[in-house]
């Protein structure tokens, strides 16, 4: 019923957003006069890192319990639609059971409050499936912000004044992929995010 696969590649492209916001943000702190006397300390040959955040995600103890959580919700969805679908056929047999000994009117008055409901299963079917795919894009979101807090901390630590990303930037050299470090740090500070109706929680190990 959701779309994880699509949600995951629409915040990954709205991640890519965040990298650039990212560069200008520690480029600005790397400006201060503590921050920039600590970066010219910690100074790489080559002060730029990337980062993909796809592995990072993979590696997260909370988007694996984000989707385990989306997962046995829309078990339950299927559970009380599919009871509600079966209401409908056997309403839909009796129906049609009636057209012969029915007028026309009398049928067609009929098949419309019949249509209504089917209507509203439909739009209720819909409706799930929309707050299914909020849910998950707020607890992708809580995540996300997490890992960036993170890169951010370890770039201004470390001197690095760029962060690129790593599906768009052809960089052979593995030392300078920060996925794992940053996939470490955040299992550690947000190990698993809690859904609680319209609100995701944080947390905190």
């Amino acid at each position: 019923m959701t779309k994880q696969k699509h949600l995951v590649l629409i915040l990954d492209n709205y991640f890519k957003h965040l990298l650039l916001i990212l560069v200008v943000l520690i480029n600005f702190t790397a400006h201060s006069d503590e921050v920039n006397k600590e970066a010219k300390k910690n100074i790489k040959s080559f002060p730029a890192v990337v980062i993909d955040m796809k592995k990072v995600l993979s590696k997260s103890t909370a988007f694996v319990t984000l989707q385990k959580q989306i997962q046995k919700l829309e078990e339950n969805f299927k559970k009380d639609i599919k009871a509600e679908e079966d209401m409908l056929k056997k309403e839909q047999d009796n129906l049609l059971s009636q057209k012969s000994v029915l007028s026309d009117e009398q049928f067609k008055e009929k098949e419309n409050t019949f249509k209504q409901k089917v209507n509203k299963v439909q739009s209720k079917v819909e409706k799930i499936r929309r707050d299914l795919e909020s849910t998950m894009a707020r607890g992708m979101q809580v995540i996300q912000q997490e890992a960036v807090k993170h890169m951010k901390e370890i770039s201004i630590k470390e001197g690095y004044l760029l962060v690129f990303d790593a599906n768009s930037t052809v960089i052979a050299a593995d030392k300078i992929n920060i996925s794992n470090l940053v996939a470490e740090k955040l299992n550690k500070s947000l190990p698993k995010v809690l859904i609680d109706k319209n609100k995701v929680k944080q947390v905190d190990k």
